[in-house]
């Protein structure tokens, strides 16, 4: 149930430094989101940041199940907007929605919920490069009739979900996300898939 981590996320959550222009170096480990910068400074901070599945693309959970698919995610996430030297900057989400989620062709036997939103680490890690690291969070995926005849109710820690981050988007590829539900058919791993792209100018300076 990979698309689940993807949500707990994201965020999914955390989405809230989802493209990252204008590191001032590959080594330098200070971290600061901005929507505005001239040269290598900051000018304007990031407190606030928004951001959808990028145009032609899907979230999907991969499990040895089924592929489950979310046609529409919608983060937002915030932080202080202050310059974190030698660490990560802290964002949060708060809010996740994922709609028209499921395994079928009209993609509605799914529902993903977020049970509890995740706090995320943002951290540069050089130019035009960062990555996004949930610290907690939980996710729930409930589909009917998978494959017509299964129907499931997983949960799924998104601790350690790990996003990766750059010209204004967040990226997972195959990030495992692990059930905790411990719930019968529900897989142990699952892999999440996803691409999403701010809806305003994000940069990450350090």
């Amino acid at each position: 149930m990979r698309l689940v981590k993807m949500f707990g996320l994201a965020a999914i959550a955390a989405v809230a430094a989802m493209a990252f222009v204008g590191a001032t170096s590959a080594s330098a480990t200070s971290t600061r989101a901005c929507t505005a910068h001239t040269g290598l400074t900051c000018s304007s901070a990031a407190t606030s940041v928004h951001g959808t599945l990028a145009a032609g693309t899907v979230g999907k959970l991969l499990s040895s199940l089924a592929t489950i698919l979310c046609l529409n995610v919608l983060v937002t996430a915030t932080n202080n907007g202050a310059l974190v030297t030698n660490g990560p900057q802290v964002t949060t989400a708060t809010a996740l929605e994922f709609t028209q989620c499921g395994t079928n062709s009209t993609h509605t036997n799914c529902e993903v919920t977020v049970e509890q939103l995740p706090v995320s680490n943002l951290l540069k890690t050089g130019l035009d490069e960062g990555s996004l690291t949930a610290t907690n969070g939980q996710s729930r995926v409930i589909c009917e009739n998978i494959g017509g005849f299964i129907d499931i109710d997983c949960k799924y820690n998104t601790t350690g979900i790990l996003f990766a981050a750059g010209a204004q988007h967040l990226t997972a590829n195959e990030t495992t996300v692990t059930e905790v539900g411990d719930k019968f058919l529900c897989p142990n791993n699952s892999k999440l898939d996803g691409l999403v792209k701010s809806l305003t100018n994000t940069y990450i300076l350090g």
